[in-house]
């Protein structure tokens, strides 16, 4: 149940984030805040989606628009279609 919760969790504030940033809002501290919460689930969460799911979240910061945009709604559909762990 907390897994499902925190997926569902995690879903929402990536989307979030992706409003924040078409608002041109503070969406760096908002990913800064999902990361810092992300990597302290390693043990909880080690798996592969966990670990795409890290890579993609940490290299939204460097990302254009567009890429940004994608990367959100992929790792979006890996979190709502496979979950995070395996």
């Amino acid at each position: 149940a907390f897994f499902e919760s925190y997926q569902k969790k995690l879903s929402g504030n990536l989307y979030a984030l992706l409003c924040e940033r078409e608002n041109n809002g503070t969406w760096k501290e908002f990913l800064d805040s999902i990361m810092i919460e992300f990597i302290g689930l390693e043990e909880e969460l080690d798996s592969i989606n966990y670990w795409r799911l890290r890579a993609k979240i940490g290299s939204l910061r460097y990302l254009s628009y567009f890429y940004f945009r994608s990367t959100i709604l992929s790792c979006i559909s890996i979190i709502n279609n496979s979950g995070l762990i395996d």
